[in-house]
């Protein structure tokens, strides 16, 4: 068997990439196609007769090569009466002449929505889409909490609670919550990433431009140094791309921001009074519960108002601790009293118990002595009012919504979808030309003769959608082949 192959050196091949020389060797190259069999006539041949005329891949096809040598294969084919056999061209079928280059036919961006776009220009369009939506979740949540942010206890803070709950739920859901929050974050950023690459990206026009005016270019690299490229739309370019950043940098920094939980402080509720003699730090009997310090609010606001409570701030609201310390007994274990006594001496606060309001309990405080403290003439926090916290429990947690974060995250968000969805807009019916990777610029060199290599082809006819054009005034051939 091995002795019915040649091993000889195939014939030379020459090739060109050039359209002009496709179209001077067009009627030569189509002759040599479609010459009929110098053994049958063209009416007579019974593969004229049974040739596919519908068979559009074979009409629009590379150029084939005809052999006159009859072997088993062609009788057999012949003596079956096929219509075409397709196979993969060799070397020595393929014409020892220069064949046209191909015509490449840039895409177009289709009219509609989703149907007749394609596999690119839909995830492109949906990643607008999911923008948008993420966009939309932080303007409902912004919407549900506006209330509760603008009636919030605590001016300082921007932060609006939810329900309370046991802390071991709370921080369940707020790993569960971060989780979510995190992965739609890097969905955000890697979409608006490929939104900078097609910033960034360079043109089919610029590539010439390029090559002749820096010798070479960096071509998917998503670098904002490439605008400075590009022929033309440079300052558009520039102004894209720093939205895009701009929009981004929150997304890295507010994202675990958004939500955390928080301990939930009560103070006690009931309050009860002992009147005793007390002359000073030393004649009272105090326990690990005990309040003596000389700036506690909670214990101060009991003896005057009735009600214990935290600090309140400037605009009359409750607050939180501000210089009033009462962290040693609200510490981060969570734990809550339900009831304190206020123990006072009955000689000098007797007629200071519940005779005024939050404000003016307040402003007693005083900060010019050396220690500072609440005191009312001779009445003295620490010295004559002592408090003990009873009825221990434990405290409550809440996941809360930063609303600061929010409403940048939300605005970042609204920002990025507004300007995707333009983006898609825009380019409805118009030609793809950004050069997003190397393949793209491979693609769109092989179309240009100028930006060809000599004796080099980079792509070959199933890389790229190609068409190629044949004489009118020809049929089909009779016996050729495809590859």
């Amino acid at each position: 068997m091995a002795g019915a192959y040649s091993y000889d050196s195939l014939p030379p091949l020459y090739e060109s990439q050039d359209l002009a020389d496709g179209r001077e060797y067009s009627l030569d190259l189509a002759s040599t196609l479609y010459s009929p069999d110098p053994r049958q006539s063209g009416s007579d041949s019974p593969l004229s007769k049974n040739v596919d005329v519908k068979d559009g891949a074979s009409i629009h096809s590379t150029s084939t090569g005809y052999s006159t040598s009859s072997s088993s294969f062609e009788k057999l084919k012949h003596g079956l009466g096929l219509k075409s056999l397709r196979r993969k061209a060799v070397g020595s079928w393929r014409l020892s002449k220069t064949k046209r280059a191909c015509e490449t036919e840039y895409v177009r961006v289709g009219k509609g929505w989703w149907q007749d776009q394609l596999l690119s220009d839909r995830s492109i369009r949906g990643m607008a889409a999911l923008t948008a939506m993420f966009a939309i979740a932080m303007i409902v949540i912004m919407a549900t909490n506006a209330g509760a942010f603008r009636n919030r206890p605590n001016r300082n803070s921007t932060s609006v609670g939810g329900n309370e709950q046991s802390c071991k739920s709370v921080q369940r859901t707020n790993s569960a919550l971060l989780i979510i929050i995190n992965i739609a974050a890097t969905m955000v950023l890697g979409m608006s990433n490929t939104y900078q690459q097609m910033v960034t990206s360079l043109k089919v026009g610029d590539i010439k431009y390029v090559l002749s005016k820096y010798g070479d270019t960096r071509v998917g690299t998503n670098s904002p140094f490439a605008i400075n490229h590009k022929r033309e739309g440079k300052l558009n370019a520039w102004l894209a791309w720093l939205l895009l950043i701009c929009t981004s940098l929150p997304v890295h920094f507010l994202a675990n921001s958004l939500i955390g939980p928080s301990l939930v402080f009560t103070p006690p509720k009931a309050v009860e009074y002992n009147a005793t003699t007390i002359t000073g730090y030393r004649s009272y009997s105090y326990s690990d519960n005990s309040i003596t310090a000389e700036n506690s609010f909670l214990c101060w606001s009991a003896l005057r108002t009735g009600i214990s409570r935290f600090p309140a701030d400037s605009y009359g609201r409750l607050g939180l601790f501000d210089q009033m310390d009462d962290s040693s007994y609200y510490s981060s274990s969570a734990t809550n009293y339900g009831r304190i006594v206020v123990a006072y001496d009955k000689g000098n606060c007797s007629s200071l118990v519940n005779n005024t309001n939050v404000i003016q309990a307040q402003s007693e405080y005083n900060r010019t002595l050396e220690y500072t403290q609440f005191e009312v003439g001779s009445c003295l926090l620490g010295t004559n009012v002592f408090c003990d916290l009873h009825e221990p429990s434990t405290g409550a947690c809440r996941l809360n919504i930063r609303m600061q974060a929010a409403f940048i995250l939300g605005g970042c968000l609204v920002i990025k979808a507004i300007y995707m969805i333009a983006v898609n807009l825009i380019a409805r019916g118009k030609v793809k030309r950004q050069c997003l990777t190397f393949g793209d610029v491979i693609v769109a060199s092989a179309s240009d003769p100028e930006l060809r290599v000599k004796d080099e082809c980079m792509v070959n006819a199933a890389e790229s959608y190609r068409r190629y054009i044949l004489p009118q005034h020809y049929s089909p051939a009779q016996n050729w082949t495809t590859y």
